[in-house]
């Protein structure tokens, strides 16, 4: 067996479990070789060259936008993946039950003895980008967010100096983003399940369903909404531990979609509504408030009167005036502790 090592060395504790992991691969007697990613070479360069190597396992030291960037050329060659998480937030390892660098490690070492672990086949999803320079198309595999959502992650970016980043640049990003402007929206949903129906107010058209439950629409439906976010999910609980997506789950065929629509701008207004919606997701009933519309979807897409920034898997993409994504329909096989 030949093990390709792909290493973000953004964060100090990467190296640290890189020390532990070639350790246990030189006890197996197991070749290997490593490849470190950079600022300009993100991951694609390096992880195709440890393919071309042979590599039979890439283990990845890094975090969800490390798996973001590496995942298609990976997903391609159909060579199984063990993530061992020293990213920031760590979201689609904690999904899969990866919740800690040891235990990761002792997968690998458990990997490295019998290889025929337990693993998942978790979708690459496709997102066209379509930016002020062009169209750009990226891939993603637990969130991807437009509008507010994007701000939380833009806004770390613009932390003050000695306050430091890891999660704390994402809550300061986030507390900002609360207060983001609406954006103007139109989404388009080419798939029988879409949001429910609303009447001009804002509020659930007559006959429609008040609960989580998606209604059916026709082909090709478009609603015009001014939001603050709209996202497409494959994870449960992207931002922490409170459940904000009840249907989502990393290897599923469709995204759940979240459009949150606000009904103020006034701050303690909108203060106060975050607070309601955040203690409906505390109590498991995210679509039981009036902003928060919920649908399932293989596609979706969203055009916006005025641009807006993308994220994708907590990397800021840039502002776009239009965003298409489609669930994936190649997968990466990743090792799963069961």
């Amino acid at each position: 067996m030949k093990v390709g090592i792909l290493i973000n060395p953004k964060h100090g504790h990467t190296m640290r479990a890189y020390s532990e992991l070639v350790e246990i691969i030189r006890r197996s007697h197991t070749r290997y070789r490593s490849a470190t990613t950079t600022k300009q070479w993100p991951g694609v360069e390096q992880a195709s060259k440890l393919l071309d190597w042979g590599a039979d396992l890439i283990v990845i030291l890094g975090g969800d936008g490390t798996l973001r960037v590496s995942a298609p050329v990976l997903a391609s060659a159909n060579v199984p993946v063990l993530i061992i998480p020293t990213g920031t937030a760590n979201v689609l390892s904690r999904h899969l039950g990866i919740r800690s660098t040891r235990q990761a490690l002792q997968l690998v070492q458990k990997y490295l003895d019998s290889p025929f672990a337990p693993r998942c086949e978790v979708p690459v999803n496709v997102a066209d980008c379509f930016t002020e320079a062009g169209p750009r198309r990226e891939h993603f595999l637990s969130l991807a967010g437009i509008g507010g959502d994007a701000r939380a992650v833009s806004g770390r970016t613009r932390l003050p100096t000695g306050l430091g980043w890891g999660i704390l640049g994402y809550a300061y990003g986030a507390g900002r983003a609360l207060f983001a402007p609406l954006i103007s929206a139109h989404l388009t949903t080419p798939q029988s399940s879409g949001p429910p129906r609303q009447s001009p107010g804002g509020h659930a058209a007559p006959g429609a369903e008040s609960d989580s439950q998606p209604n059916e629409l026709p082909l090709e439906t478009t609603t015009a909404n001014y939001v603050w976010s709209v996202m497409a999910s494959k994870t449960a609980r992207p931002a922490g531990p409170i459940p904000v997506f009840d249907r989502a789950r990393p290897t599923a065929a469709k995204f759940e979609l979240l459009a949150v629509e606000l009904s103020t701008t006034k701050p303690g207004d909108r203060l106060g509504e975050w607070a309601l919606i955040g203690w409906s997701c505390v109590n498991r009933r995210p679509a039981a408030h009036a902003a928060m519309h919920y649908w399932q979807g293989t596609e979706a897409s969203i055009t916006l009167d005025d641009p807006a920034p993308v994220q994708l898997d907590g990397d800021l993409i840039g502002d776009c005036r239009r965003l298409d994504l489609r669930a994936g329909t190649t997968s990466l096989t990743i090792i799963t502790p069961n």
